[in-house]
Parts: structure tokens; sequence; C-alpha cells
């Protein structure tokens, strides 16, 4: 068949449409590149929010108006939270809730053996190797743990994906190298909270520092580390230039009254005190966070307390969010709910201060020197991520005609942009460059440049 996979919400869901993906592919199917071509439609859900219930709502019934033959396959959070409302979608033709993800495949060839000739029993068993995606080569992402035995009051992840349980040290390392080694330049390592990694007793510190010692990968990434669950250990790791100076670690609130209502187990001071130690040890470190605004009993005094104390972070990209009230959390029982038009102003005020921020934070970078991974070329610019997740972009000309995707480079940046920052290459006899280039020649040494694909 020809599949087409639409991913709504978090890297955690990215990591799990790309994983499905390969097993795909390595099943026998095509993937579509838009969904009008599309036999089969899987769309992996979430329901984080009640917009983003809606959007999958709304994504799920699209194959079928699009085309009546279509098959849809709905999975994620969402299916997993209201099976009996998701089943009745119209042009819904499977449900797989996120307990049964993993077998996605199988019940996919179950429940359509007409459109799978030939598919046995044993064929859909077969352990499913890796298999490179047509979708670039620069970043891939990696799922370490699943679920949460974390109860935040605001929080519906627990219900829909369950308690915490971790992969096993050997099967990520095998998965980051052979990922690798089919020319990916960076890895993200994600999951719903992966400082809560814990599997036969080893830790996160002892995940990546097996990924870093073991895998030939040239830049990894962590994302989702909770302020409660920091590893000290993790510090030293940052020694190798391999892992991105750049961590995402959820705030919520800025104000310690809110956040216990919130039922997070750490307060403000607590939150900017670990923030300190980290950067102390992580020169031009981008921290990145959430923030959600509006939380029922929010007065004003509160909200303003928050906005200061995201303001007084600095990080290097805040996400904004506007309080969902989720069907089965506690907060959805709390009193004093904010007005929707107080929310949509504070909202706004917050996201305007996160604008500011970021863009501070792309300012104080101007004139570093660092590496890019290109990956990709849009109209007359080139554009790629520093590790510190800086959108950068270099004009199509004689010193960048020859990139290819992928490719890991030095350059200087240059100048704003609206969307991102300029940035210029830079030669390797420029001294200032030397160290850099030389962590750069060593990476790409270890990367087989048969599996990159040139960029028209």
């Amino acid at each position: 068949m020809r599949v087409f996979f639409t991913n709504l919400g978090c890297k955690l869901n990215q990591a799990e449409v790309d994983r499905l993906s390969r097993q795909f592919l390595a099943a026998g199917h095509t993937l579509a590149s838009n969904l009008a071509d599309a036999e089969l439609h899987v769309v992996n859900s979430c329901t984080v929010t009640h917009l983003a219930a809606r959007d999958s709502r709304k994504t799920a019934r699209r194959g079928h108006r699009l085309n009546a033959d279509m098959k849809t396959v709905l999975t994620g959070c969402y299916a997993t939270e209201a099976p009996g409302e998701a089943a009745g979608l119209e042009g819904v033709d499977l449900l797989v809730t996120n307990d049964a993800k993993d077998d996605l495949l199988t019940r996919v060839h179950e429940a359509f053996p007409d459109r799978v000739p030939g598919s046995t029993s044993a064929e859909k068993s077969l352990d499913i190797p890796y298999v490179p995606l047509d979708f670039g080569l620069s970043r891939a992402l990696v799922k370490v743990e699943d679920g949460c035995n974390m109860r935040c009051s605001f929080c519906i992840i627990p219900s829909t994906r369950g308690r915490q349980r971790s992969r096993a040290v050997e099967e990520v390392v095998d998965e980051v190298e052979a990922l690798a080694q089919g020319g990916y330049r960076e890895v993200v390592i994600t999951g719903v909270q992966i400082s809560e990694y814990d599997h036969d007793g080893r830790r996160l510190f002892d995940l990546v520092h097996a990924v870093l010692e073991r895998t030939t990968v040239p830049r990894l990434r962590l994302t989702s580390i909770a302020p409660w669950k920091f590893d000290d250990r993790l510090l030293e790791l940052w020694q190798d230039p391999r892992l991105c100076r750049h961590i995402h670690m959820s705030l919520q609130s800025g104000c310690s009254a809110t956040l216990k209502r919130m039922r997070r187990p750490y307060s403000a001071d607590q939150y900017r005190a670990l923030v300190e130690k980290i950067r102390s040890h992580i020169p031009g470190l981008a921290l990145t966070t959430d923030v959600i605004v509006g939380f029922p009993g929010e007065s004003d005094h509160e909200f303003a307390e928050s906005l200061e104390f995201v303001r007084e972070m600095a990080f290097a990209r805040p996400h904004i969010f506007t309080f969902s009230p989720r069907k089965g959390t506690h907060a959805e029982t709390l009193p004093d709910h904010v007005q929707h038009q107080t929310k949509k102003e504070r909202t706004a005020i917050m996201r305007e201060l996160a604008t500011e921020s970021e863009r501070a934070f792309w300012r104080s970078r101007l004139g570093e020197n660092v590496c890019v991974i290109w990956e990709e070329r849009r109209g007359d610019h080139w554009t790629g991520l520093t590790d510190h997740y800086i959108r950068v972009f270099a004009p199509v000309d004689g010193s960048t005609e020859s990139l290819v995707e992928g490719e890991l480079a030095a350059c200087t940046l240059d100048s704003l942009r609206e969307d991102g920052v300029s940035a210029t290459p830079v030669h390797d006899s420029d001294p200032e460059l030397r160290e850099l280039s030389a962590i750069r020649a060593d990476l790409s040494a270890s990367q087989p440049t048969s599996s990159l694909r040139i960029l028209p």
C-alpha cells in the first residue's frame, strides 16, 4: 500500500511515526508524498489540549473525505483517551490505542488482508530492520522511554501513555548506530520524561554515556528532562562536543503557588538554582521550556510573578500554552477557573515575551563560530540548525552551492532575521576555527558519505 503518516503533537509522537514509517517500508509498503496519493492514512493523534483533540478528529476524517476508498488508521493519545468517540468518527477504519501501537503494522495487515496480498503471520512477526527514510538525513528521533508515573494536576498523559517504562540500553545503542550508519547526522533522544529513564537499574546518564561511547553519531540531542529529576552526572558528558548545548526542561509556571496547585514537585527558587548550576557547566546553553498561562486560581499577581520569572530565566525558546482543562484530570475540578478573555490576553503577553527572549538568545550568539547541520535548500538559501537549536540560513552562492544535505559544516553567525540567524560558511584556514574544524572532520570521517543525498 501507499501509506501517508500524519503526526500531531510532540517529538515523542514524531519518533513513533518515524519508526512506524521504517517498519512499513521494511514490510514492502511505500510512503506517499501527500495524502491525495495514499491508500492508507495513519494518524498519530494528540489530546494534550482540547484544540489538539479537535485537530486529531479533523485530521482523522480528512482522508475519507478526500478519497472514499482510502483506509484510515487512528492511533495515539486522542485515540486512547476517547476510544469510543474516536472509533465512531467518519472514515476511521481501524483504531489502535497506544498500548498496541508497537503492533500497528500487524493490526493493519490483519484488518485489510485484501490490501496486503501474500502477507503471512510469520512475515508480520519478523524483527523489522532499520530502513532509511526519504525525509532527509539531518535528524532522527529515537524514543527511549514512554509513560509517566507523575500526577501533575493538568496532565492527561499518565492516562493515555500508562506507567513509565524504558527500553534497554543495548537496543537504543543499536538503533542510534543504525541511524548513524544510514547517514543521519543528529539523533534526538526523546520520551515523555527521559530523565525518568530506568532499565535494569541503568539511568539516563548510563544511556547517554553508552550512546556517546559506542556509536558514531556526530550529534546527540536530549529533550524532555524533568527539573526534579536532573542527574548531576550528566553535566560531565557535555565535555563531548557531540552532545548538543540544548536542554528542554519544562517550567509550566514561574510562580511557586501556581506550581503547587499544578502538583509540580519544585518551586521557582529550586528551578532557578538548577538552571544556574547547569549554565555554569555548559557555556552557551540553549534552555527551552514550556509555560502554561491561565491555570485555575492564577491571579493577576501570580501571572505577573510567572511573567517576571520567565523574563529572568532568559530562555532560548519558551513554548507558551493556554490552560485547557482535560476531562479526568484534577485541574478540571479546581475552583476559580480563569475567564477565557483573561487567558487570551495573558497568553498574548507571555508569547510576546517568549519572542523577545528567543531573539535575545539569537542576538547573544552573533559572531560565534559554530557547526551547523545543513538540512535543506529553501529557495535561494540553505537552512539548518546549530547544536544550540538556532535556525540558520546561508545564501546559495559559491561557498555553499556544493553543500549536501546533512553536511556538518563550520559557519559564523552574522545577523538576525525574522525567522532565525544569517550565517556565513567559513574556510578551515581560519585560525579561530582550527579546533572546530578538527571536530567536524573527525565526526564526518566516521560517517558513510555514500548514503548522503545531494540536493538540487
